[in-house]
């Protein structure tokens, strides 16, 4: 608006400049006959001339003042007059906004759904599926961890991380960065010429090229009437130099005057047609508005939708959720944790008199050739807790039993770090505990060595209550460990239900004694895998999601031994030194000191079974959960000392490797 009166006024300029330069120009008649009022005053006598001069700036003042008042009342209507039109241009400038807002809707529907008045329904979609996602891992974090814990499944955390990062980060950003996303696509038509914010540049960058143009013919008219002027004064002599000073800002008033009537006649016009514009910016308007209140339904509709949509998945969700962890419940309290058959309840009692606490009694059929059933009770009140099994596997005298009277021994006595996270753990009553009170006596008062495990069904086990300390939430969890006699490992094929039975658990302790040959425990190490790979029903190049705990036992007696490092040095005295470098205290059950030592194993490895690629042999079915537990029931306090009376029993790695188990299992008990 400022550069359509700036060109208004410098186009009235130039042409009254032109004007009064035709005016100026002598015309020889005029010169000859003498009859211009310069031809008069020059032909009167000085006196005269002198008083027609002053006469005629007496009269001057006068009109010159009433040329001021007159320009200042211009200036006063042209001020109100484009204050007027200021409305107008506005209401077409918001109008032919709205009108591109309405077609850029109408041209990107998917841009007017993701408006930004829509950012919190959309937030809330969000969080309604986050939360869903949320409370199903929460409910299935232990599986999750199991399935995340092996070298495939480390690998997939850290994408899902960098994932999950990017995902917020652009949802914030997308929140934050909505209006001006909108804007950038509601303008998407300003590549259009008839946009209106490019209509709008054009038309300014046109008036200022008019101006330029219009102040240079300006510029020019007014040296040619400056240039005339003085022509005129050096012909006229004195009396058109008195005729000069009559009114020194006449001509300059009128040129004032006008160039504010050509602004006055012209906005009326440039009003006039602002005023059709708008007119027919308001049919557009009504017809774009019922084409986006049809479009709007439609968004609404939509948008409704998707909230019905999500509000019945996070439902059925919950439903599925709620639904399953009932049966999930059931299904434990109905599976047998010996022989994993349904459980045939029934309360007994002990001398014919109910003992408070409902025992349940399972009666399945083991083995139907030789009429061996089940018999496992236990109380119902421990029925619904989740339960984990773990066999202890091995060939004949690797350690198994010793190891888990002493491991039992310590748990009693809640002989286990600070550093454990676990907030208890307790045995829970079990047929075998008495067996095992009496191992332990054996061990540690009569000083006698544990003998081999009896093999003629599936063992009782012992059970422990763990509770851990899990940040995302508490979890009890009953541990059944089973004590399988090494003919289950070294002797018994597939077909016997027992060896079965001991293959279906949720992770493995397998002994290797360190005092024996390689070829047999080797042998049973590839059959356990392969019978494992069948009964677990893995395909080949399939990984295993259950963790493999190579307990190494006896670690003691290796001092008896005779093992070189190729720079001829002691490799036990090597191996014992380093295990004590790791960790001095002997305490820190970390994840990190447990890794530790499975690699200082590996090494030892080499040099007790050179050429047995233990490792190797079982990571292509475990996937990176399986490692060496170096470990000794009775201490290594005088180290190759077969005679337990002349030893202190100071056990040396007994829980590692249970609690390892825990924590790949989901229950992070570990740091």
């Amino acid at each position: 608006m400022e550069q359509f009166v700036q060109r208004q006024r410098v186009e009235a300029r130039s042409k009254l400049l032109a004007k009064e330069v035709e005016r100026l120009q002598p015309s020889p008649g005029s010169i000859v006959s003498g009859q211009d009022l310069q031809g008069k005053l020059v032909a009167a006598e000085p006196q005269v001339r002198r008083a027609g001069a002053t006469i005629l700036a007496r009269a001057a003042e006068p009109v010159e003042r009433g040329l001021q008042q007159a320009v200042q009342e211009l200036d006063r209507e042209i001020l109100e007059t484009v204050a007027a039109w200021k409305k107008v241009r506005i209401a077409v400038c918001e109008g032919q906004a709205l009108v591109g807002r309405f077609h850029a809707e109408q041209r990107s529907p998917l841009a007017s759904l993701l408006s930004p008045e829509d950012r919190w329904f959309w937030a809330s979609v969000v969080a309604a599926l986050g939360v869903l996602v949320g409370v199903s891992l929460h409910a299935h974090r232990q599986g999750v961890r199991r399935r995340m814990s092996g070298r495939l499944g480390r690998a997939l955390v850290r994408w899902l991380l960098v994932a999950g990062f990017l995902l917020v980060a652009l949802a914030v950003a997308g929140l934050g960065l909505a209006d001006r996303w909108a804007d950038a696509t509601n303008s998407s038509a300003a590549t259009d010429p008839d946009a209106p914010r490019r209509k709008m540049e054009a038309d300014s960058a046109l008036l200022e090229a008019e101006v330029q143009k219009l102040a240079e013919v300006a510029q020019t008219a007014a040296k040619a009437r400056t240039d005339l002027q003085a022509a005129s004064v050096g012909r006229g002599g004195a009396a058109a130099g008195d005729l000069s000073t009559v009114a020194p800002g006449f001509r300059d008033r009128v040129l004032e005057l006008g160039e504010r009537l050509a602004v006055l006649e012209s906005l009326p016009r440039a009003i006039q047609s602002d005023l059709a514009d708008l007119g027919q910016l308001g049919e557009e308007l009504r017809a774009a508005s019922d084409a986006a209140a049809r479009d709007r339904l439609w968004q609404r509709g939509l948008r409704g939708g998707m909230g019905l949509a999500t509000l019945g998945v996070v439902v059925a969700g919950a439903w599925t959720l709620r639904r399953g962890a009932k049966r999930r419940k059931a299904v434990v309290a109905n599976t047998c944790p010996l022989c994993l058959g349904a459980v045939k309840a029934g309360a007994v009692s002990k001398n014919g008199r109910v003992t408070g606490s409902k025992i349940v009694r399972c009666e399945n059929v083991l083995d139907p050739a030789k009429g061996v059933r089940c018999h496992y009770a236990i109380r119902d009140a421990y029925r619904a807790m989740p339960k984990v099994c773990f066999p202890t596997l091995g060939v004949p005298r690797a350690g198994k039993t010793h190891w888990l009277a002493m491991a039992y021994w310590q748990l009693n006595r809640g002989n286990h770090p600070p550093s454990v996270r676990f907030e208890r753990v307790r045995p829970i009553e079990a047929a075998s505990g008495e067996d095992f009170d009496r191992i332990v006596e054996q061990i540690l008062i009569s000083r006698l060595g544990t003998t081999g495990t009896q093999g003629t069904r599936i063992p009782h086990p012992l059970v422990f209550n763990f509770r851990d300390r899990d940040r995302w939430g508490l979890s009890s969890v009953l541990v059944n460990i089973f004590d399988y006699s090494g003919e289950v490992t070294a002797t018994l094929s597939l077909d016997d239900y027992r060896r079965r039975r001991a293959l279906e658990a949720d992770g493995y302790f397998f002994f290797l004694d360190p005092t024996l040959s390689a070829e047999p425990q080797a042998k049973a190490l590839a059959e356990f895998r392969e019978d494992l790979r069948l009964v677990k029903g893995v395909a080949s190049r399939r990984e295993l999601r259950l963790p493999l705990a190579l307990c190494v036992s006896k670690i003691d007696l290796l001092a008896r031994q005779s093992y070189a490092l190729p720079d001829g040095g002691d490799a036990v005295a090597k191996f014992y030194d380093d295990l004590a470098q790791i960790d001095p205290t002997g305490e820190a059950m970390t994840l990190e000191v447990i890794e530790a030592r499975s690699q200082l194993m590996a090494r030892l490895r080499d040099t007790i079974w050179p050429g047995w690629q233990i490792e190797r042999s079982v990571d292509d079915l475990f996937g990176g959960r399986a490692l060496f537990f170096p470990l000794t029931p009775v201490g290594l306090d005088g180290q190759g000392e077969k005679d337990l009376n002349l030893r202190t029993v100071a056990p040396y790695g007994l829980l590692e490797p249970l609690l390892w188990l825990l924590h790949m299992n989901g229950y992070p008990v570990l740091e």
